[in-house]
């Protein structure tokens, strides 16, 4: 049997374990579809793989699990691990088995990423070492959680066919540029004028309020209080040092918003997002700080209500999961033969229809940045009012059962929007995925309005054009040549 070489990155431990012919389709290249203006990877057999690490010794292996790795519920994990489908050692254990040091994890998966928007990855500047391009938003940088082939980094790779590196980051919903390399030489020689912060950043943001003519700064120290979700918030005793500078380009009075300058002067992750929203200008559709209140509640206060909010938003198809206890209408068969029903038809019989096109992008952000805020469906202008069924479901972790309608042509209801399904691109009779019901996501919640329009280092500029939703008419001409805007 062949066998793997696996290296622990911590305790440089080598170990030969028997590979099974479910890896082989790691290296098979990836099948894409697009349907309506979304990039979807058709589901593939990938193994995760993870040693154990200390804090999870002594405990059972379905409670670090289920803990740690909250895409799946309890009930999956119990079959998984009596199945085979999760090893330790490469051999089938009981859930009570302890973790202990040198444990090596594998998870077969059917995998399942989410979509992202079908945009092409604008190249700014190219040499034989560097490679700058304007990231959309919706797609990560690089993996991360359940994107693999769905970022910038795979795309870009599969594109210029070679090896590219990153040397700083971009929130998945922020647009603009980024600074990729082509060696690990330059990859270290410019991470590190990151990290001296060396490199002068500007960002575009829409913001809700009028702000200052005269611009402003904030210093207020950051702390991350969920590295696992990504939440930070200003914090006074434990925040770490941050500063960025503000000025404003316009203030619309119609909609009583703001489209401001930033200018960051360290690298907090979100500290654009956070001060902001801490000097009382949230970006418009920031779906983390632009909560009511958020900057009054206390670190802990912020954090269980935000987790909460987020795993919920997170885990909607685990919540519609047709394994869950609940009191669903839609049973497990129904489910099932439903999605084998789907998975039967092509693509374009079971699309959703979703508005993905630039022009329809900037016609959604000009609704969010000329009215008041509305909770908009991006597939339908149907309302919770108007559906029936309704049932509530909830599964293990779930702390608040979260409240599904089914409307009578079968979209979902969630939270006051509209959504219909995921089309079945594959299945797989032993993947339990398969016969989750996945949601499209709404085109509104794809992207915020920040976007990084200028990054000057080792001695060059490099400039994005505008985004979709900001307006040349907005920018001041004393700062076109900054943003390279054309007077005419």
């Amino acid at each position: 049997m062949a066998t793997e070489e696996i290296v622990s990155p911590k305790r440089k431990r080598r170990r030969c374990l028997p590979v099974r012919e479910i890896m082989e389709a790691e290296e098979e290249k990836p099948e894409f579809k697009v349907i309506d203006g979304l990039r979807y990877v058709v589901p593939y057999n990938f193994v995760l793989r993870t040693y154990a690490k200390k804090r999870w010794f002594d405990q059972s292996i379905l409670e670090v699990l289920t803990r740690e790795f909250q895409a799946y519920p309890a009930s999956y994990y119990k079959s998984a691990l009596a199945s085979g489908r999760i090893t330790v050692n490469d051999k089938i254990v009981a859930c009570e088995y302890l973790l202990r040091d040198h444990d090596f994890i594998a998870h077969y998966v059917h995998r399942h990423e989410p979509p992202v928007l079908d945009r092409e990855v604008e190249t700014i500047a190219e040499t034989e070492e560097i490679l700058v391009v304007n990231k959309p938003a919706s797609i990560p940088i690089h993996t991360t959680g359940r994107y693999r082939h769905n970022t910038l980094l795979k795309h870009l790779e599969r594109k210029h066919s070679k090896k590219l590196y990153t040397c700083h980051r971009l929130d998945r919903l922020t647009s603009g540029i980024i600074v990729l390399l082509k060696n690990t030489h330059k990859a270290k020689e410019y991470g590190a004028l990151f990290r001296d912060q060396q490199v002068k950043k500007t960002y575009l943001a829409l913001v809700d309020g009028e702000f200052p003519e005269t611009g402003m700064s904030c210093s207020e120290p950051i702390l991350q209080v969920s590295h696992k979700l990504g939440i930070n918030k200003v914090d006074h005793d434990n925040g770490k040092p941050a500063h960025t500078d503000f000025k404003r380009l316009h203030y619309d009075s119609a909609s009583r918003r703001s489209l401001v300058l930033c200018l960051p002067q360290s690298g907090k992750m979100h500290q654009i997002r956070v001060h902001l929203a801490h000097r009382g200008f949230p970006i418009t559709n920031d779906p983390i700080y632009s909560r009511e209140n958020w900057a009054k509640k206390s670190t802990e206060e912020f954090s269980k209500e935000l987790t909460e909010v987020l795993f919920k938003r997170d885990n909607i198809s685990r919540l519609l999961n047709k394994e869950q206890e609940s009191s669903a209408i839609l049973s497990s068969k129904d489910s099932s033969d439903q999605v084998k029903s789907n998975s039967t038809k092509p693509p374009d019989e079971t699309s959703p229809k979703l508005l993905t096109s630039d022009s329809e992008t900037k016609q959604i952000a000009d609704k969010l940045t000329t009215t008041e805020p509305t909770n908009m469906s991006s597939t339908s202008h149907e309302t919770a009012e108007n559906s029936e069924n309704k049932l509530t479901v909830s599964g293990d972790g779930i702390k608040q059962a979260a409240e599904v309608s089914m409307t009578t042509d079968g979209k979902f209801c969630l939270d006051g929007k509209v959504f219909e399904r995921i089309p079945q691109l594959s299945y797989d009779e032993k993947c339990p995925e398969c016969a989750w019901i996945r949601l499209v996501p709404a085109l509104e919640d794809m992207f915020i309005f920040l976007h990084a329009v200028r990054y000057e280092l080792d001695g060059k500029s490099y400039v994005s054009p505008l985004p979709e939703w900001c307006q040349k008419e907005w920018i001041p001409s004393k700062f076109h040549d900054l943003l390279q805007i054309s007077s005419d």
